[in-house]
């Protein structure tokens, strides 16, 4: 697994550019909320790891149901999607006490996911 030492989605959400996500944040439940925290965690370490992925959206429940426990989220069966491909991905998530920020995350980038899976797993065909 790949352990990050800086979380970075709090820095993309304090963007001016990112008001309307910050918005749609705040109307999620609180599960839903921390979910998509760290779906975007995912997309940013994903994205300073490797350049030449461009992370533009998580799945986090592809193969597997992603589990909330507290305020940690694992996804072992988490898909990513960059230059109009599917990867495998698995991650681990701490979010402060109060659901909030990152503060810890670790993942797995996996295999290209073979596109004759992408309907059965629910993975939107690039637009």
């Amino acid at each position: 697994m790949i352990r990050p030492t800086e979380m970075l989605s709090a820095k993309t959400l304090a963007d001016p550019r990112s008001r309307q996500a910050r918005a749609d944040l705040a109307t999620f439940a609180s599960d839903e909320r921390m979910v998509q925290l760290c779906n975007l965690e995912a997309m940013d370490q994903i994205r300073r790891w490797r350049a030449d992925f461009e992370p533009e959206r998580v799945v986090p429940y592809a193969t597997a149901e992603e589990k909330i426990s507290g305020t940690a989220i694992t996804a072992d069966g988490a898909a990513f999607r960059s230059r109009k491909n599917w990867y495998g991905l698995k991650f681990k998530c701490q979010l402060a006490r109060d659901g909030e920020s990152v503060i810890g995350f670790e993942f797995l980038v996996g295999d290209p996911v073979a596109r004759e899976k992408w309907d059965e797993l629910s993975l939107p065909a690039v637009h």
